[in-house]
């Protein structure tokens, strides 16, 4: 049976391993998030711990803030207007989005995006919520929403994500929402890499 010191000791190891920032980034697992809801159940004084790192990442974001992309909803209805495509009725993408759907939708819609090496083009806009879709064979650059949520649906290739300094893979089907005020970079592994790619107002 654990003493007190010890228990806390163990507490502070569990603390300092860092799994506590990345429940805060939305960057584990469910398994792993599981387990911290339950030490978190455990031992309620967690919460303290966890207010503190938010803080603290909201302080430096901050402080390291981009603007987001500037003039986006002009170029989005100055490129409805030259191709005469009707507006698209938005359908935000999550984990869950039908690959097939969209894949179809792009062929319908974009279908010379299927053979390019580098593509952007606006999908729509409504009231906070912006997609475009995106192909690429290049690295994109690290950048910072100081408010909104990038997220992006994978629907060929395959990527390296770095959030924050943690690094992940995702391929066709793939999904992951960036954190608000937080450091990212996308690399590319097979390219050229297709993206619904989503801004969702804060």
């Amino acid at each position: 049976m654990q003493t007190c010191k010890e228990e806390a000791l163990n507490l502070q190891t569990y603390i300092e391993s860092g799994i506590l920032e990345l429940y805060v980034l939305n960057l584990l697992h469910d398994s792993e998030r599981a387990e911290v809801q339950d030490m978190i159940s455990k031992y309620p004084e967690l919460n303290q711990e966890i207010e503190t790192i938010e803080v603290a990442l909201e302080s430096y974001a901050q402080v390291h803030a981009v603007e987001p992309p500037f003039g986006l909803q002009e170029r989005i209805e100055r490129s409805i207007l030259e191709t005469g495509r009707t507006p698209f009725e938005l359908r935000p993408v999550d984990e869950n989005s039908d690959i097939q759907k969209w894949l179809r939708f792009v062929t319908d819609r974009f279908p010379e995006a299927l053979h390019a090496e580098n593509f952007c083009e606006p999908i729509g806009e409504q009231p906070g919520l912006t997609q475009v879709l995106v192909v690429s064979s290049v690295d994109i650059e690290d950048e910072t929403h100081e408010d909104v949520y990038e997220s992006f649906l994978i629907l060929q290739g395959k990527c390296k994500c770095t959030v924050d300094g943690h690094s992940f893979y995702l391929e066709k089907g793939g999904y992951t929402q960036i954190p608000l005020l937080t450091n990212h970079k996308v690399e590319i592994v097979e390219g050229p890499v297709m993206a619904i790619v989503q801004y969702l107002s804060a």
